[in-house]
Order: structure tokens, then sequence, then C-alpha cells
């Protein structure tokens, strides 16, 4: 779960989800596969800010992360939450960011 941060500002949170994949890598053996939760809803409320904590700031978050610490990991991806809150802006951030080269 990369979500519900606290995160005021968007680089601040990106710079969050870099740090939490560095650290699940470390903890999480090679065969098991590793999906890092990305927020695809859009409240304000405590705890969550929607302008922080958006999808191509936490897609450049898991890829920096993985790049970092563990890049020919092959067990790694991930996990979109919630998909019925998405707008379209996440979906196309989303493909453009994550699969088109995953």
């Amino acid at each position: 779960m990369s979500y519900d941060t606290m995160q005021q500002l968007e680089s601040l949170y990106g710079g969050y989800v870099v740090q939490q994949t560095s650290l699940a890598l470390e903890v999480t053996p090679p065969a098991t596969d590793l999906l890092m939760g990305l927020p695809f809803f859009h409240d304000n409320r405590f705890g969550h800010r929607a302008s922080a904590e958006t999808v191509p700031a936490a897609v450049r978050g898991v890829r920096l992360g993985l790049s970092r610490t563990d890049p020919g990991r092959e067990r790694s991806g991930v996990a979109l939450y919630v998909d019925f809150a998405a707008t379209e802006a996440d979906w196309r951030a989303y493909r453009k960011d994550w699969a088109r080269s995953s």
C-alpha cells in the first residue's frame, strides 16, 4: 500500500514511494511477487491528499525504487486501488508510465 501517507506535495509523495518500494524489495524474497499499491482514488481526507498522491508520482516512485534496489527483479508490479474510482487521466498515466514497458 503506497497511499494514505499524509504527504502534502506530489514530490514528497513520490520520494516516499521510492523509499517504500526499496524497503519492500529488501525484505521480499525474489521468488515472491511484490505488488505496490497505487492510489486510483481522489478523496481528500485525513492521511490522503489527492493533489499529492497521484498516479504519475506513484508510478515514478515504484520505477525508481525498483531501478535503485533490484533492477533485474522479475516478480514485481503495481496494484491499482481502487479501479472504479479511477479517472481516464489515471488510466492514461498508468498505461503511459507503467504498462508501456512492464
